[in-house]
């Protein structure tokens, strides 16, 4: 781990490394690969770290009591609302097999992690394979013991893409229950959760995206790890390479179960999404007609009041009017009668517009 470019260089030359892949290692790689070089095979093996980095609840990885976005009544608690969030990042492992050795290239301490637990593992192995009986050490039919494992490089190998590939396990169990919680929420989020419900489903895209294309190309990786395993160790015993063709072929299951809940949340997530936009839909169409209902009866209630103030308007002018001249209130109650009529046939006809 962190080793400069000349030490890769001469640990090329130390181990006659193909120039190939001290390149490839000095230089990174994109993808997850899988190489044979005369007497060893490279294996590129790309892993999932994740790096903690402190988020206010205003959304801001740096940030500060006087430069939140958020009010002051609200981030007066400042420590107790920032958080410390995990962000995935995209690490690779360089494994290199021999016939007598297993060499390792990593950068982020996430695979150091996973190449400790590895030596840790061995160790205990060593420690059961010491403790054994020896009448009851004897694991295969010709003799070979648990120890033989310890110095078998295709099981190293296989422990370490173990290792690696566990830590994608977590993230997959993450993302599924992220995924299910937005699935029963989306339908029942107020106007004022949306903007958050949509920036959820786009984070979860995200992780869904990065695991599945780690996850994806590794299968065809250990395919042709299995395939190469009996051809690259032919002086090892043939029931251990039958033994760790089967520990490989555990690891491929992982694999392809982690892609599978990957294609499962990817489905999941798209169906909340259709569901989503098909209740912003009916909330749209809800106000809409909520707006044509209202823009209806104040329409309907001009409609009966200009002629009303026309019709009064000409009444009070000053100028000689039918019915002026009587001392009596007849005409009042007769004009009044015309405009209740009036209303009480326009309210008629619109009510029986409505109906039909």
């Amino acid at each position: 781990m962190g080793a400069s470019t000349q030490e890769l260089h001469e640990l090329g030359d130390m181990f006659e490394l193909h120039p190939l892949t001290v390149e490839e290692i000095t230089c990174g790689s994109s993808r997850d690969r899988i190489d044979t070089f005369g007497d060893y095979i490279s294996i590129v093996y790309r892993t999932l770290a994740k790096v903690k980095q402190q988020r206010c609840s205003c959304g801001e990885e740096s940030c500060s009591l006087f430069s939140c976005k958020l009010p002051f009544a609200d981030n007066t608690s400042f420590n107790k609302a920032s958080s410390m969030e995990e962000n995935n990042r995209e690490g690779q492992v360089y494994i290199i097999m021999k016939s007598n050795c297993v060499l390792t290239f990593h950068r982020d301490y996430a695979q150091q992690e996973a190449v400790s637990r590895v030596l840790q593992r061995l160790a205990a192995i060593s420690s059961a394979a010491a403790d054994m009986p020896r009448d009851g050490a004897e694991l295969y039919d010709n003799g070979e013991s648990l120890a033989g494992l310890l110095d078998y490089p295709p099981y190293i190998v296989y422990a370490i893409l173990d290792e690696i590939t566990d830590q994608l396990s977590p993230e997959i169990v993450e993302i599924e229950q992220q995924v299910d919680a937005i699935d029963e929420l989306v339908l029942g989020l107020s106007h004022a959760q949306h903007e958050g419900a949509l920036k959820r489903m786009g984070e979860q895209r995200r992780r869904i995206l990065l695991t599945w294309q780690l996850a994806h190309p590794k299968p065809r990786i250990i395919e042709a790890l299995i395939r190469q395993v009996p051809v690259c160790c032919c002086n090892g015993s043939p029931r251990l390479a039958q033994e760790v063709i089967q520990y490989l072929g555990d690891v491929h299951g992982h694999l392809m179960a982690a892609v599978d809940s990957c294609a499962r949340a990817e489905a999941v997530l798209a169906r909340s999404h259709s569901n989503y936009l098909a209740k912003i839909s009916l909330e749209l169409s809800r106000a809409t007609f909520d707006a044509n209902t209202t823009t209806e009866r104040w329409t309907m209630l001009g409609i009966i009041v200009v002629p009303i103030n026309i019709v009064t308007s000409f009444l009070g002018v000053n100028l000689k009017v039918p019915g002026q001249d009587r001392d009596d209130t007849l005409n009042f109650f007769v004009v009044l009668a015309c405009l209740l009529v009036y209303a009480a046939v326009t309210l008629a006809f619109w009510r029986w517009r409505q109906l039909t």
